[in-house]
């Protein structure tokens, strides 16, 4: 097959519309776009957002092929690669859409509740398969390098449908496994029954993803009968929101990748309309979750998004950290959705054309350095595809709650300069949040506890129900809202082997400004230690706090009783008083140095990858602040230093001088940046080793 996306260098693709009534004006624009932006590769989208039809008309398509043959063979002229993205599958939402007037026999998307789309077709519908089919085939024949399925290939999040599908052929076929007739109202209270799951999720799971698994297969042959060379791209929502409809990432993958040699991969990355620098957590979890859940090999390019366009809408230099991130993280490159889809001149937003022919060679040293089979290290974090199947809910649970919810503790730690992987084996601590917990099978959880492990309520309360509770060193008398506890006033961090000292407070009314943080409160075993406490007004003591316990496994743990999925702010808990406990208590679950931690301002997004012969270490900077002498703490496994690189401004990997960097008495090599570090660009070492 073609060579496409070379790892090593940042490849850009193009998302832009040409509609009907203006595809040869915008085509003369595309083509000296791509010239003076150094795009290598167009995804031509199809029937976009605004001027959707809903579900395609077939006689639309085939009057628009011949623009689509037109296009493609512009580009070939200039060397720039053409893909294709119909904007939907099933559907997005309906948007004022109504499609079955023109397709009266399709099934559309009916929700949990009830609802039913007008536009979203149900995946099990034969007309929506013939129809798509015929589609799909058509596009096929414009030989595309890549056909992107968009990430309404889906269950959920098809408005008014929230949670779907509950239609009679969905209702019928869960019927026909159990036995025996089910109505929507008995299943859905079954999937949300509190408590111990019903066996029906487990199936319900099952079938939904058997579903999925038989669509996309169609969608890979029916382009690859048409077009073989023509290899399959997807677009997904996130790991923790696919649990939800029961999604096996390696069957999907395989499934849609068909008979090309790889996958490729959008993962989202957020920030569609600019914020805060804070949101950037969500894609760099993004990158390397969704990593974890495919099978090895799959090409990614982010999905950078500016939406509804312009920069009203995100500024170049947020545009341009986003590519930077997908770059650090290993991405082979970006997806760029940077301009209107209603054939508007791409020149009413040319900062973004500047800023891409700018950053190109800077990304591409970073990336030169930046390959995706790395295995990050770090503070492990879990994720499991089954988390949903196992998951307690709370009587009265919303359907949402039924999300994989085992990365809270991961922007926390971030935030205060600790890495996180969620290539989670080998990571000398774990950090467990949630439930996730729950779907581990016990050989892994009793070596889990063998080793260093961080627990919130959620998962210190889902290890006690599975037996457990002996190896955390406490029991948990009640749980309740902080406020429930009486006038409690401040968190106090009192153990000075773990960064406290008497009377030294933190607000423990910060996190729930807006509403309160559930707390459990904590009996301790012979052998667990307090680290610090809740006290009232008085600063008479309420409650104990942070704990830590040598089990009989000969493993650590500690515990932090407070929910943190449920925290409103983060500010309100990433403080200096809790990074300098935590650093002391990650130190003492992993015995000796962590794998990287950032000293410096607030927010940093900190991360460690290891190469052949040399780890990777890239910190961004979330503030708005500058900051002076940052100082970088690596282990290093007993190896020695040979030498240390850094990117600079102009794209160019340089010696750190010596003085800069040392191995410290416990292990660590301490690297000291001098040089003002801001939010613009991430801070980049290479750290290579002795042989």
């Amino acid at each position: 097959m073609r060579r496409y996306a070379p790892p090593g260098r940042a490849w850009y693709a193009l998302r832009r519309t040409l509609p009907p009534w203006s595809w040869e004006r915008n085509l003369d624009e595309l083509l000296r776009f791509c010239r003076e932006a150094r795009i290598d590769e167009v995804i031509v989208k199809v029937d976009t957002e605004e001027f959707s039809h809903g579900q395609v008309p077939l006689d639309w398509l085939r009057e628009y092929l011949p623009v689509l043959e037109h296009i493609r063979n512009a580009l070939a002229e200039i060397g720039v690669t053409y893909s294709l993205n119909p904007w939907i599958t099933l559907g997005h939402t309906d948007r004022g859409r109504d499609s079955r007037k023109a397709f009266p026999d399709m099934q559309m998307m009916v929700g949990h509740d009830g609802a039913e789309c007008k536009a979203c077709a149900c995946p099990l519908c034969e007309t929506w398969r013939t129809h798509t089919t015929q589609l799909w085939r058509l596009y096929a024949s414009t030989r595309p390098a890549v056909m992107w399925v968009e990430d309404d290939i889906r269950t959920f999040n098809h408005l008014p449908v929230r949670y779907g599908c509950f239609c009679p052929l969905h209702l019928k076929a869960f019927s026909d496994r159990i036995g025996r007739r089910v109505t929507r109202e008995e299943l859905v209270e079954a999937l949300l029954a509190p408590g111990e799951p019903h066996p029906w999720r487990a199936r319900w799971l099952e079938l939904q993803g058997d579903i999925m698994v038989d669509v996309v297969a169609n969608l890979a042959w029916v382009v690859q009968e048409t077009s073989p060379e023509t290899r399959m791209g997807l677009m997904s929502s996130g790991p923790d929101l696919h649990c939800l409809e029961g999604r096996r990432w390696w069957e999907f993958a395989r499934a849609l990748q068909g008979q090309a040699d790889h996958l490729l991969s959008r993962p989202p990355l957020g920030i569609y309309s600019e914020n805060s620098l804070r949101d950037f957590y969500y894609g760099g979890a993004s990158i390397r979750k969704t990593r974890r859940a495919l099978p090895p090999g799959a090409i990614e390019l982010t999905e950078v998004e500016n939406y509804p366009f312009s920069t009203f809408s995100k500024s170049v230099a947020l545009t341009a950290m986003q590519m930077a991130l997908s770059s650090a993280l290993g991405c082979h490159g970006v997806t760029l959705n940077l301009f209107d889809h209603l054939g508007n001149p791409m020149v009413n937003s040319a900062e973004f054309g500047r800023m891409l022919h700018e950053e190109k060679d800077y990304l591409t040293a970073l990336a030169s350095r930046s390959s995706p089979e790395a295995k990050f290290a770090g503070i492990g974090i879990l994720q499991h595809e089954r988390a949903s199947v196992t998951k307690h809910l709370r009587p009265g649970a919303d359907y949402g709650e039924l999300a994989d919810d085992g990365g809270a503790w991961a922007p926390l730690l971030e935030a205060m300069g600790f890495a996180v992987t969620w290539d989670w084996e080998n990571a000398p601590v774990l950090a467990l949040s949630g439930q996730t917990v729950r779907a581990f099978g016990d050989g892994e959880v009793e070596r889990m506890l063998e080793r260093g492990v961080l627990c919130d309520l959620q998962a210190a309360q889902a290890l006690i129900d599975r037996g457990y509770g002996r190896y955390l060193g406490v029991k948990i008398a009640k749980r309740g809202l902080i406020h429930d506890l009486g006038p409690v006033a401040a968190e106090e961090f009192f153990d000075p082997e773990f960064g406290g000292e008497p009377q030294r407070y933190l607000s423990a009314t910060l996190p729930s400004l807006s509403s309160d943080l559930e707390v459990g409160v904590l009996e301790l075993a012979p052998g667990a230690r307090a680290l610090s406490r809740l006290v009232d007004c008085d600063r008479q003591v309420v409650a104990p706090l942070m704990t830590v316990f040598v089990n009989e496994l000969g493993g650590r743990v500690a515990v932090l009783p407070y929910d943190l999925g449920g925290l409103w702010m983060m500010a309100g808990f990433v403080q200096p008083f809790r990074r300098e406990q935590l650093h002391a208590v990650l130190k003492w679950l992993a015995r000796g140095p962590l794998p990287l931690f950032v000293l410096a301002g607030g927010y940093a997004l900190p991360t460690r990858a290891e190469e052949p012969g040399f780890s990777r270490v890239t910190v961004f900077n979330l503030s708005l602040d500058p900051w002076q002498d940052t100082r970088i703490l690596l282990s290093a496994n007993g190896r020695q230093c040979q030498r240390v690189e850094f990117l600079d401004e102009s794209g160019q990997w340089v010696p750190v001088p010596a003085e800069q960097w040392r191995t410290t008495e416990d292990g660590c090599l301490c690297i000291v940046h001098p040089q003002p570090l801001t939010y613009r660009r991430p801070g980049a070492w290479c750290v290579f080793w002795k042989p």
